[in-house]
């Protein structure tokens, strides 16, 4: 009877050990633990943070055989500050940043570029990239071709 009771109380504490342990990684991710810890010590903890941890950089890059593109799109669907470029010609290799917050549980939705062949020119293409990785590219040979690159937003890996 001693035995089962030691047992017991052995699956009890290793219960609540789990759970606190549970409790404090789930807190750890919304910043309370470090908050309270330096509550509690009068001392701000030195930890490093990544700049740029707080928001996406989205880099979208147009390119042609010729000197510009025509009817050129960027439409840049964050949730809380969407941007959208548009222009009849322009230049290429056209290359510009938007920088998204992250402030929001889902802060990025679809972006879509868009541009097509100019005169003179045999082909397009476009890339979209987020914090420097490629997430979308086409390319477009022939006159009046179209390049179109699209990255919509999706759970899991993509």
């Amino acid at each position: 009877m001693k035995k089962s009771r030691q047992v017991w109380f052995l699956r009890k504490n290793i219960g609540h050990l789990v759970l606190l342990v549970g409790v404090l990684i789930l807190l750890s991710a919304c910043g309370i633990v470090k908050d309270t810890i330096d509550g509690m010590t009068g001392k701000e903890l030195n930890v490093e943070v990544d700049k740029d941890s707080n928001s996406i950089i989205v880099e979208v890059v147009v390119e042609s055989d010729g000197d510009s593109v025509v009817n050129l799109g960027v439409d840049i669907n964050a949730r809380k500050n969407p941007e959208s470029v548009h222009f009849d010609s322009i230049e290429v290799p056209y290359r510009e940043e938007f920088v998204v917050p992250k402030d929001v549980p889902i802060p990025l939705t679809p972006t879509l570029v868009k541009a097509e062949v100019a005169d003179g020119a045999s082909w397009v293409s476009c890339t979209i990239l987020y914090d420097g990785e490629v997430v979308a590219t086409h390319m477009s040979r022939r006159d009046g071709g179209k390049a179109v690159c699209e990255k919509s937003f999706q759970l899991g890996p993509g």
